[in-house]
């Protein structure tokens, strides 16, 4: 059973295996530590494994990433396309919404827990949210140049 500052610690070694390759934004990593903490507390493991699981099918397959496991396309997102990659066992069902920058370079956006026996999740009100992460991620590249 981890504590959230154990749990967040681990996540966060786990994220930065994939710094470099992957991006992160802040609320991601926030997200992702709460649903740790508060659904997915004892299972911290399972879902490690599923997320690295995740990762490895986004580096091997990009854009094709929608084709693994019960991952899918966000709908009506405009020009930019964005992916929802799905965690799921016996106990948690999170979705982690990511992009690929124009560079190819996998942009993961938000995370959230999602209630059992759902068969579609409503993503519109995510939507705004991870094309305002997006935007924000965008400028921060450009800051440095």
């Amino acid at each position: 059973h981890m504590n959230k500052r154990t749990a967040f610690q681990k996540l966060i070694e786990t994220l930065e295996e994939y710094n470099g390759l992957f991006n992160f934004h802040e609320n991601f990593i926030g997200e992702f530590a709460d649903i740790l903490h508060k659904n997915a507390s004892g299972h911290e493991k399972e879902v490690f494994n599923i997320v690295i699981k995740q990762f490895n099918f986004v580096r091997q397959m990009g854009r094709e990433v929608y084709k693994a496991d019960s991952n899918e396309i966000l709908k009506e997102t405009g020009d930019v396309v964005y992916y929802s990659l799905h965690i799921q066992d016996k106990v948690v069902n999170i979705r982690m919404l990511m992009t690929f920058s124009d560079e190819e370079a996998p942009v993961f956006l938000a995370a959230f827990f999602e209630r059992q026996g759902k068969n579609a999740t409503d993503y519109t009100q995510w939507i705004p949210v991870i094309k305002e992460r997006y935007k924000q991620m965008g400028e921060e590249e450009h800051e440095e140049e």
